[in-house]
C-alpha cells in the first residue's frame, strides 16, 4: 500500500539562529582537540605452556 506524502512544514527559525551556528562553529574551531583518556590496561595473564618432551 502506498503511503501518503507528507505536507511539508514550513520551518521556524529563530531570529538570530544563523549568528548562533557560526559562533559555535567558531569556538569548536578554536578549541584543542579533546582526547578520551585512555582506559588503564590489564595485563593479560599468560597460561603456562606445557613443556613437550622429545621421546
Amino acid at each position: 500500500m502506498a503511503k501518503k506524502p507528507h505536507a511539508e512544514k514550513e520551518i521556524e527559525l529563530e531570529s538570530d539562529a544563523w549568528q548562533r551556528f557560526e559562533r559555535a562553529v567558531e569556538v569548536v574551531s578554536k578549541s584543542p582537540p579533546q582526547r578520551r583518556v585512555a582506559k588503564s590496561k590489564k595485563q593479560a595473564k599468560r597460561k603456562p605452556v606445557a613443556s613437550k618432551k622429545k621421546a
